[in-house]
């Protein structure tokens, strides 16, 4: 496992450090990527004739060790995650929300240009948040030509996840058959598993921060610095996945505090080590909008540029997250398939919450982003956009605490934990890490932006003597048996990629009782919308325009996520965004004939007004079948300016 993480740390910190400096000296192409790629094989030839690094012993006996570990019911479990991940990756396409909104755009503008470059939008967040997946991406966008391959980085991920977590968690001084259980437990949380095989990127840092905070620790033990560089990259690497991650570094920091002296033995190393570390980290992003935007982070809202105005109160923002990050990790799974009450109550709650923010003592929350709301994708249940650690994890967290309280007077009097103030440090300082999280970030989804933080709030809890005595209960591990089996059963039925026949079935169960309010609220999740609405638009546009028109117009505000649809399969055309102050002029100067217009950005009774001031006509409309809506505006519009 160690081994496979020191790779995967070094190929992120190679992808990450090729795509800046390609962008650098405007070889952001193909040619560009093999000749680094060659140079960095050349390197891992010369290091392996020079060091000539041992191979596993014994690898039959190894192999039967890992067969055995996966005939053992909690890590078969886990084995039946992956490879339902797997399947569901190569099954769909890479339709996630946010990708296809503004991550996915800004690689295909990059690769369009041969650099990253301040890209023309109304959506800020194309430009101004963190990159590090984003650039793990493009040469895998830029060699195949479509994007059905990028959910391998979030799967080769999650693959290490258990390990790391054993490995850090009795480094912390839980308990080897505590941290096995909860290795295991912790892995099948949903925004782990659903993430698993999509293209988010909320969960897979969880890696870094992991591998970083392990090599520190284990680097002090073996007076190694190699590991003590490759955990200062790895803690770079997470910071540079999401501007909400930075808080981790100073978790970094603590671990490789008592191993400080050892980077001074090689200083030019540390150096140059210390100067690829900025590049793969938050730094050149935020130079970037400094020079751009006068900001380090520019954003109020969902990406809105709004320069110093990110007013969330530390005090109310940790007052707001006490509810709203429990309320994301407790929602049950499959709202539609609970009883009718339970869609009253989940309506008067969304209602509840916008009169709230209304009062003079919700105004404390206003700068939160839809403080407190259960809405959007919550109506068709959890997915990877919205899923925290999950109800079950959540339960089990619950039921351990109970037991604590009850068996603590039964704990073995020589079962203390040592004093170690570095360790007691590190357990401690992921509680005081998320209350800095809650106090600046006020976000729709907080749970899955959290992901990378879940693993460090545990050892608090598990180093406690009495957690022994808690994973030895039959009843306790069977329960624990049931939510890593749950998690399977949501990811087949997730409403993203769903891995049974979901839209057929649901389609004829339809035409045979189109009365039945079950049937109709499951073909909204299967049928209606989800991956079928994205899906159909994408193969709209891949059809819609002339072969060979480029560029072409994309005319459309914050979170539409057509555009990846233009410019898949990749060189085939460029796209250019057009935002509402826009003049005609400047449209026909950038050779754009055809523009494709979301339905939303210009309504019918904007779009004859729209037409005569641009001088264009609409070529064609779109629009998705909407099973009991009489009347049906088109959802995108094919415009051709004269």
């Amino acid at each position: 496992m160690l081994i496979a993480v020191r790779i995967w740390i070094l190929l992120s910190v190679l992808l990450v450090s090729t795509g800046w400096i390609l962008s650098a000296v405007h070889q952001l192409h193909r040619t560009g990527y093999l000749i680094v790629f060659a140079l960095a094989g050349m390197v891992c030839v010369f290091w392996r004739r020079r060091n000539r690094p041992t191979l596993v012993k014994n690898p039959p006996k190894k192999l039967h060790a890992l067969r055995h570990r996966f005939q053992r019911r909690a890590p078969l479990l886990f084995l039946a995650i992956a490879g339902f991940a797997l399947l569901s990756g190569c099954l769909y396409p890479a339709l996630n929300y946010d990708a296809n909104a503004y991550r996915l755009p800004r690689v295909m503008h990059w690769l369009w240009a041969g650099q990253w470059h301040w890209i023309h939008t109304f959506d800020a967040r194309m430009n101004i948040s963190a990159c590090g997946f984003e650039w793990l991406s493009a040469p895998l966008i830029l060699f195949t030509h479509t994007d059905r391959f990028l959910f391998l980085i979030n799967w080769v991920s999650y693959l290490m996840l258990p390990g790391l977590i054993f490995s850090v968690f009795t480094r912390l001084q839980v308990r080897p058959r505590v941290a096995w259980w909860w290795m295991w437990l912790l892995s099948s949380g949903w925004c782990f598993a659903l993430q698993a095989g999509s293209i988010a990127n909320d969960s897979f840092a969880a890696i870094y921060i992991l591998a970083a905070v392990d090599l520190a620790l284990r680097a002090r033990e073996t007076k190694s610095i190699a590991d003590l560089w490759l955990s200062l990259l790895a803690a770079a690497l997470v910071t540079g996945t999401k501007q909400t991650n930075i808080p981790l570094g100073l978790l970094w920091l603590i671990a490789v505090w008592p191993g400080m002296r050892l980077l001074w033995q090689r200083p030019i190393g540390t150096l140059l080590v210390a100067c690829v570390g900025l590049l793969v980290s938050i730094v050149p992003t935020s130079i970037l909008n400094v020079q751009h935007t006068g900001s380090w982070l520019p954003v109020g809202h969902a990406g809105i540029v709004r320069l110093g105005e990110f007013q969330l109160n530390p005090f109310w923002g940790i007052v707001g997250n006490s509810l709203c990050i429990p309320v994301q990790n407790l929602v049950p799974p499959f709202f539609e398939q609970l009883p009718p009450f339970y869609s009253f109550w989940l309506s008067a709650w969304n209602e509840l919450m916008r009169h709230f923010v209304q009062t003079s003592f919700g105004a404390h929350f206003r700068s939160f982003e839809s403080f407190g709301h259960l809405s959007g994708t919550y109506y068709h249940g959890i997915s990877e956009g919205n899923a925290g650690l999950g109800l079950g994890i959540c339960l089990l967290i619950f039921l351990s605490l109970r037991e604590i309280r009850r068996q603590r007077k039964t704990a073995p009097p020589s079962a203390g934990v040592p004093r170690a103030k570095l360790l007691f440090l590190l357990r401690a300082a992921p509680w005081a890490l998320l209350l800095l999280f809650m106090a600046k970030v006020g976000t729709f989804e907080n749970a899955r932006h959290l992901a990378p933080y879940y693993a460090f709030l545990l050892p608090a809890l598990l180093v406690l003597p009495v957690q022994s005595l808690v994973v030895r209960q039959r009843q306790w591990q069977q329960l624990g048996l049931v939510v890593m089996g749950f998690t399977i059963a949501l990811v087949i039925a997730s409403g993203d990629r769903p891995l049974f026949p979901a839209k057929s079935l649901f389609a004829s169960l339809r035409a045979k009782f189109p009365e039945n309010e079950f049937i109709s609220e499951e073909c909204g999740r299967y049928v209606d919308g989800g991956y079928c609405v994205s899906q159909a638009r994408r193969d709209y546009l891949q059809g819609a325009l002339v072969p060979g028109e480029s560029p072409v117009g994309y005319y459309a505000l914050m979170f539409d996520v057509d555009e990846p649809g233009l410019w898949l399969p990749y060189g085939r055309r460029a796209v250019v965004c057009v935002s509402p102050d826009d003049s005609p002029a400047y449209l026909r100067s950038q050779g754009i004939k055809y523009i494709v217009v979301n339905g939303n950005v210009l309504p019918q009774q904007n779009l004859q007004n729209w037409l005569k001031e641009y001088d264009a006509t609409v070529a064609d409309r779109y629009i998705f079948p909407r099973p009991g809506m009489t009347i049906q505006s088109p959802d995108l519009y094919l415009i051709r300016l004269n």
